[in-house]
């Protein structure tokens, strides 16, 4: 992964530890979209167009698309705190 070859993140144990805790409302809400707990789906996945694995009713894109929109997004910022840090001392 690039982010701990490359980069050499630090805050990858903390990331992860706090995605865990992401992923309870994740799946309350999106599990609701999805389908559990409803007579019928209000979002509907086609498996033909995803690998049909899911948790639950929720397919496994969504959760690894979010772990990777949030992580890039930290990834970002840090980048750019570090930078701006650098530019500060000098």
């Amino acid at each position: 992964m690039f982010i701990v070859a490359r980069i050499k993140a630090l805050y990858l144990g903390k990331f992860y530890f706090s995605f865990l805790w992401i992923l309870i409302p994740f799946f309350l809400v999106n599990g609701i979209l999805t389908g559990t707990g409803l007579g019928s789906p209000v979002v509907w996945y086609n498996d033909q167009e995803n690998l049909g694995i899911r948790l639950l009713s929720i397919p496994i894109e969504d959760v690894v698309y979010g772990l990777l929109l949030i992580l890039m997004n930290i990834t970002i910022f840090e980048q750019l705190q570090a930078k701006n840090k650098l530019l500060v001392k000098n």
